[in-house]
């Protein structure tokens, strides 16, 4: 069994994302997502910046890969917008977070299923 450290792997993955394997990148962009809500009350800019191309990419594929098609909706519906949607896109934001329970759940179950766990 593969034991990802939650606090290990999220430190690693802030510092260099392209440096984690898939299944680590799978959990880091799940995680990521929710601290940035928790942190920021929302994620707008998370989406606007352009700086995490890459993570939310990664996140769109990893939502397919754990069938979690109501959060994969969202977060396409998210990245269509733009900064004029600025408003339009608080409501997909805590939409997408009230999922965190069933979307950690999905993520959870897939990781088994690759012989992976996540440590907390």
């Amino acid at each position: 069994m593969i034991r990802l450290l939650l606090a290990d792997l999220y430190d690693r993955g802030l510092k260099d994302f392209e440096s984690l394997s898939s299944l680590e990148k799978d959990v880091f962009v799940v995680h990521d997502l929710d601290i940035y809500y928790e942190m920021e009350g929302g994620f707008e800019d998370y989406f606007l910046s352009g700086g995490r191309g890459s993570e939310i990419s990664w996140l769109s594929a990893t939502l397919e890969r754990i069938q979690d098609a109501e959060s994969a909706g969202i977060t396409a519906e998210l990245r269509r917008l733009s900064e004029t949607d600025r408003n339009a896109m608080a409501p997909l934001c805590d939409s997408y977070f009230s999922l965190k329970e069933r979307r950690w759940d999905l993520l959870l179950k897939y990781l088994l299923t690759r012989g992976a766990e996540v440590v907390a």
